[in-house]
């Protein structure tokens, strides 16, 4: 298991682009303030806060889980896994690959507990999207249709569906989620 300081992160990106925590604020529609504690690491931000964030620096959420070396081949080891965890949502993500140059997929282990939904409200990105359940069940809304998927089974869509993934199951669950292009 690898760590890494989103705060440092979301800080470091914000001053390589030279926009200051009042214009991302202004960008990004979350708090001066909650920007501030992010970057300080006294608050741990969302997935959807950081979204808004990576949006407001106009940037790709593959940066939390890129490595300092790119490659054209990227091995992961189980132990080695980048992980993000949404303390709000309890929905923990594992990176499944890192480091690609120019990669068009994001590949992620998502494992939500239970009653759980994504995003609140619903996403929508530029692109596609592939879910397969490993373990559990799950309802996913695409424009307000539903569809329950069980273990071993999949679902492609265009992200310009409005789309919530949720958990109805008792217990945490398993699933492979890819993006492309990898900035959702």
């Amino acid at each position: 298991m690898i760590g890494f300081d989103i705060g440092l992160r979301v800080k470091d990106l914000r001053k390589q682009k030279d926009i200051s925590i009042r214009e991302l604020s202004r960008r990004s529609g979350v708090s001066a303030t909650q920007i501030s504690e992010i970057e300080r690491n006294i608050s741990a931000p969302t997935v959807p806060t950081l979204l808004k964030i990576i949006n407001g620096l106009n940037a790709a959420a593959s940066i939390f889980f890129d490595t300092k070396i790119k490659k054209s081949v990227s091995v992961v080891r189980k132990n080695e896994r980048q992980e993000f965890i949404d303390r709000k949502n309890s929905i923990f993500i594992q990176s499944l690959s890192s480091g690609i140059i120019n990669t068009k997929l994001k590949i992620i282990l998502v494992h939500p507990t239970p009653g759980v939904t994504n995003i609140r409200g619903g996403y929508k990105h530029a692109g596609e999207e592939f879910i397969h359940v490993i373990r559990g069940k799950i309802q996913v809304t695409l424009d307000g249709t539903k569809y329950i998927l069980n273990e071993g089974d999949s679902i492609h869509f265009q992200g310009e569906f409005n789309h919530t993934i949720k958990n109805i199951t008792d217990h945490q669950i398993e699933i492979l989620v890819v993006i492309s292009p990898p900035n959702y």
